[in-house]
């Protein structure tokens, strides 16, 4: 007890003897955090100089931390701060990224990555405004059709970098119409699209408009016969026949408006024609205001053909004649004699098919009484397109019998 070497000798094994107790219970040793976002402080120093920035290095890093085993095991990436100050920006752009433990401050010692920078460039701010796209997505109930959708605002104002800003092709905010049978509002966010077509990034791009409203309407749809007529085409022509596609349309609008219309009729006018004609004619132009045309492809396809009128001289007796619906009360007596001579004009196929055998001249006696009569003669089962003319009338009597 008196013995002072001792007492000191004692004391110093006793601290070697706790510092191995503590080493071997709680050791010291290391933890890598990877992939930890840094938190950029003071950017207002750069949007004043009406500059925006983009990170070129060190939007994240990877650093080491050593602390002893009863630290280390609870140390999460958020109990770091892990900041870049833009307030020590140097000439080249690069900011110094601090890495601290608030939690358990010096009990956490950072041995790896302490020393990293945030590299930035530097560019105008610019602003530029853009017409709002609506992209539809989904399918309406069946019978429904998307009609007229507005955006407002449609037009939005997009500011950041100038090099991501003339990048821009389009901006667009969607809409869901699935299984909609009734017209709608909804709200989108913007997005943005490059001349690929590819999304962009809009971290660093600002809207003056973060949410757009878009009023959607639903049409009913209905199918109806397209009706083609014509008129006649220049004088000593004829149309001999007329084709043209789509015979039936689908057509949209508001339900008051589609239960009105029955059927498209349309007016092509031929008045001048000397030739045959196709074409394709715009149907939505010939629709009601309000009414549209369901599918991509509004027009139909029209062909006509038009032919020159020819004529034929055909000789006939008067014995060719049937004279119908003749009274047995009355003598027939048939004053004309030689022959007669027919012209008939139409096209040139249908001419070539016409004779004599085939004109089946004809006088109807149904309201004839007793006397004399001079008649044109009528013809039966012509063509279609022929017309007749003869030279001259026929000439009779009919006589009451005793």
């Amino acid at each position: 007890m008196n013995n002072l070497g001792l007492k000191v000798l004692s004391v110093v094994l006793a601290a070697i003897l706790w510092i191995v107790i503590t080493n071997v219970d709680d050791p010291v040793g290391s933890k890598d955090f990877d992939n930890v976002t840094v938190q950029i402080v003071n950017e207002d120093v750069i949007t004043k100089l009406d500059k925006v920035y983009d990170i070129v290095q060190g939007e994240t890093i990877d650093f080491t931390v050593e602390a002893r085993r009863s630290v280390r095991d609870d140390l999460k990436a958020s109990d770091f701060k892990v900041t870049a100050d833009f307030t020590k920006l140097s000439d080249v752009y690069a900011v110094p990224i601090e890495i601290t433990c608030p939690k358990y401050g010096d009990a956490v010692v950072v041995t790896g990555g302490k020393d990293q920078r945030m590299i930035v460039s530097l560019e105008e701010l610019v602003n530029e405004t853009f017409k709002v796209n609506i992209n539809q997505k989904g399918e309406v109930a069946e019978g429904n059709f998307v009609g007229p959708t507005t955006a407002n605002p449609n037009i939005i104002t997009v500011s950041g970098p100038k090099s991501r800003i003339e990048r821009i092709s389009e901006v667009v905010v969607d809409v869901d119409v699935t299984g909609a049978s009734d017209s709608f509002h909804s709200v989108g966010q913007p997005r943005v699209f490059d001349e690929n077509g590819k999304e962009m990034d809009v971290s660093y791009i600002d809207f003056n408009e973060n949410y757009v409203a878009i009023n959607v309407d639903i049409y009913k749809t209905k199918e109806i016969n397209l009706q083609i007529s014509t008129g006649n085409p220049a004088e000593g022509y004829v149309m001999t026949g007329i084709e043209y596609e789509p015979k039936r349309i689908v057509v949209a609008g508001k339900e008051e408006d589609i239960r009105r219309i029955r059927y498209l009729p349309v007016k092509y006018n031929i008045s001048n024609a000397t030739e045959d004609i196709s074409e394709e004619i715009d149907l939505q132009e010939e629709l009601p205001e309000g009414i549209i045309i369901v599918g991509e492809d509004k027009t139909a396809v029209i062909n006509i053909k038009i032919e020159k009128m020819n004529t034929k001289d055909i000789t006939i007796w008067p014995g060719d004649i049937d004279f119908k619906n003749k009274s047995t009360s009355y003598s027939l007596y048939i004053n004309t004699t030689g022959p007669m001579q027919v012209t008939v004009m139409g096209p040139e196929k249908e001419l070539n098919d016409i004779t004599r055998a085939t004109l089946k001249p004809f006088i109807d006696l149904a309201d004839f009484k007793n006397g004399s009569y001079t008649e044109h003669i009528n013809f039966d089962d012509l063509m279609v397109h022929s017309q007749v003319t003869i030279s001259p009338e026929v000439s009779f009597d009919l006589a009451l019998l005793d």
